[in-house]
């Protein structure tokens, strides 16, 4: 069940996309398939769910041995992570990181949220959010180009159906800066935001949707 579930971690996502991401990655040309647990929908790469275990238990000779029953419980051990709020404070673990920034501009007439979507330097000092963790500039630009090539779907709180899309996007670095003659306090990825929702974009204008938040899959390491 360990191998399961640590196969699990990685190929379980909340979007399909990434899921697609994965897909590709694995050589399954970018299928996915819909796996419900308890009425929690997540996707995970191959065409069904025995074509997943199949192809993993073509490359795992161990795998071949696991029970549906194994397989079901570590399913359902990486959902109940995926789902949950804490993140575990031991030193390497993978992790979901939750950042957030300020949204600085609207325009209404585009329904379009400009902002920063992560802050990891200020004045030249390492932001440390939430989680206690930071980003190095060349880790943040690696996974903003991976999204916005792959992804560039956006949600209300990370959960539930795209509600909007990522229109524009800049990662700002000081090497990135200086070679474009921009001059900023701070390093971090700055975007235009496109809200679909009616309801979404009505929280975005009282104010209680006031930051932006990425997610997203790290190793968390003691420095």
């Amino acid at each position: 069940m360990n191998i399961l579930k640590g196969q699990y971690a990685t190929d379980v996502f909340t979007t399909e996309a990434e899921a697609r991401v994965r897909s590709t990655a694995m050589g399954l040309d970018g299928v996915t398939h819909v796996y419900d647990y308890d009425g929690q929908a997540v996707y995970m790469p191959a065409a069904s769910h025995e074509a997943y275990l199949a192809f993993l238990g073509g490359s795992n000779p161990e795998m071949e041995e696991a029970s549906s029953v194994d397989s079901l419980e570590a399913l359902r051990a990486v959902v109940a992570e995926i789902l949950k709020v804490e993140i575990s404070d031991t030193s390497v673990s993978e992790m979901t990181k939750n950042i957030e920034g300020k949204i600085l501009k609207t325009d209404d007439e585009q329904r379009m949220v400009y902002g920063w979507a992560s802050v990891i330097t200020e004045n030249g000092e390492p932001v440390v959010d939430r989680q206690d963790d930071m980003i190095e500039a060349d880790t943040l630009v690696k996974a903003v180009n991976e999204f916005m090539e792959h992804v560039r779907v956006g949600k209300a709180m990370h959960i539930g159906e795209q509600v909007g899309t990522v229109v524009h996007s800049l990662p700002i670095t000081k090497e990135i800066g200086d070679s474009l003659g921009i001059q900023s306090d701070r390093e971090g990825w700055v975007v235009a935001y496109k809200v679909f929702d009616d309801d979404v974009w009505a929280m975005v204008k009282s104010g209680e949707l006031a930051a932006f938040s990425i997610g997203g899959k790290a190793i968390k390491e003691e420095i």
